[in-house]
């Protein structure tokens, strides 16, 4: 076989892989997409999670925030908030009538979500395709596992991380020895700090951040139960807000007075938040 014959060989390979590729994809755009929901994820204002066993949850958006208002009323977490609205833009490639629900375990479903009174119920899993059986308005559709797991089974999930509200800004902290305070655009401590390196106002801005930012390892509902310390803080707007401390060490737990709620940090975040004199660990700082 000649040099030049093995080139044209392998050019019609070429050729004929690309075609065959361009033949798929044109057959897989051709196939039909059924969309779960037309609901702009924007729009929505209410979402109830119910399972078929266990306590559910409802959600409220109230201006630009998103609240559990059952079984507690509590900030919720935006990030689970979306992941739940994630399901309206599901797609499916089958779509089957809603009849004989029990054939898909949806009589009842393993739980159903509703989102501004559209209903999206889950059934069982289809041992081929390894899609979930998912029912909503006059359709039954298979789309990926991955949307039931976007839906979290308990409302302790949906609780915030976040220390302060999206509007809400600090302009000053009262320790029990000393106090924080923001004015004419910078940060002041008084009186000083006793045996401290007094921080720079670049350290106060960055350890103000720390609060601003300050995000939980786990956050639950507060019993109320009195704390041996707290920590007063005044925002912008003059509302005032405490911070009881519950424990320092080996995590720090603060909880928030007025949303009844407890925020789970790391030591090392405890060693900065109360102390703003305190430096900020090097990344990899104390590595073995």
């Amino acid at each position: 076989m000649t040099r030049g014959l093995i080139v044209n060989l392998l050019l019609l390979i070429g050729v004929i892989g690309l075609g065959t590729y361009a033949w798929q994809k044109m057959r897989q755009s051709n196939e039909p997409a059924y969309r779960l929901s037309t609901l702009p994820s924007g729009a929505v204002r209410k979402i109830q999670v119910a399972p078929r066993s266990g306590p559910g949850y409802t959600l409220e958006k109230r201006g630009e925030t998103w609240f559990l208002s059952a079984p507690i009323e509590a900030r919720a977490d935006l990030s689970q908030v979306q992941r739940i609205l994630d399901l309206l833009s599901a797609t499916s490639k089958e779509k089957l009538a809603a009849t004989e629900l029990q054939r898909f375990d949806l009589d009842p479903p393993a739980v159903k979500v509703t989102m501004d009174g559209q209903t999206f119920s889950f059934g069982t899993i289809n041992p081929l395709t390894r899609e979930q059986y998912v029912a909503s308005g006059d359709g039954v559709y298979l789309v990926s596992t991955y949307y039931a797991s976007l839906v979290p089974s308990s409302s302790d999930r949906l609780l915030t991380h976040s220390l302060f509200n999206e509007g809400e800004k600090a302009v000053a902290f009262h320790f029990k020895t000393f106090s924080v305070e923001q004015k004419d655009g910078k940060w002041t401590v008084t009186p000083p700090l006793a045996g401290e390196q007094q921080p720079s106002q670049d350290e106060l801005n960055r350890w103000f951040d720390e609060w601003r930012y300050a995000s939980s390892l786990v956050t639950q509902p507060w019993d109320g139960k009195p704390a041996p310390d707290s920590v007063q803080v005044r925002l912008a707007d003059g509302k005032a807000i405490v911070f009881s401390v519950l424990r320092r060490e080996p995590e720090l737990i603060l909880a928030r007075s007025d949303e009844k709620l407890q925020f789970q940090f790391s030591g090392e975040v405890a060693r900065r938040l109360l102390n703003p004199a305190a430096p900020k660990e090097k990344e990899g700082a104390g590595a073995s």
